[in-house]
Order: structure tokens, then C-alpha cells, then sequence
């Protein structure tokens, strides 16, 4: 029976464990994903879904050249790459910093 005991217990203890890093996992993934206003129900859903998909810009994108201004859509475009791009390394740029001013956490402490 002591063989049972002491396995029962490494379970619970790797269980506590495993609840431990479910939920920094949790946090970690909380940081680099910033979290967006969410909309309720299934229509929300599809909706932000529909607003990050590729396909979907490039079907509007299609859809506006078929307006027969190809030309400010293609340039629209371009200046939107850019945007992105700039915004981009911008938010890099601040996570970084950030980074090297939030305090060191784990490794050694001083006694």
C-alpha cells in the first residue's frame, strides 16, 4: 500500500505542477498577444476573424480594383504595407525597451 501512497502522491504533485505551468504559459502567451475587445456572440467571432484573415483583404482589395481605380488602391496599398511595417518595428522597438527595463525575475537571489 505505501507503493500506491507514494505514487498517488507523485501524481498530485505533478498535477500541481502541470496547473502551475498551464497558467504561466497562460501569461506568457497574454504578453505577446495583446488582448483585443472581444464581440460577443458568433457573428463577433466571425467578424474578427474575417478582420485579421488574408483572403478577406485581398477580396476587398480585388473588390475596390474593380471600381476602376486601380491606380489610388494599388498606391492605398502600398502606403498601407508601409503602415504596417513601420508599426511593426515600432512595436518591436518598445517591447524591447521594455524588456530591458523590467526587473530580472528567477535565476539567483542574493541572501
Amino acid at each position: 500500500m505505501t507503493r500506491m501512497a507514494d505514487l498517488q502522491a507523485r501524481r498530485r504533485a505533478l498535477l500541481a505542477r502541470s496547473a502551475q505551468q498551464r497558467v504561466e504559459l497562460a501569461q506568457r502567451l497574454a504578453v505577446l498577444r495583446p488582448q483585443q475587445p472581444r464581440v460577443a456572440g458568433p457573428a463577433g467571432a466571425a467578424a474578427q476573424y474575417a478582420a485579421r484573415h488574408p483572403l478577406a483583404w485581398i477580396a476587398v482589395l480585388v473588390g475596390l480594383m474593380l471600381t476602376r481605380r486601380t491606380r489610388q488602391v494599388l498606391s492605398l496599398l502600398v502606403f498601407a504595407r508601409s503602415a504596417v511595417a513601420l508599426v511593426t518595428r515600432a512595436a518591436q522597438l518598445l517591447r524591447l525597451i521594455g524588456e530591458a527595463r523590467a526587473p530580472r525575475s528567477g535565476g539567483t537571489q542574493d541572501p
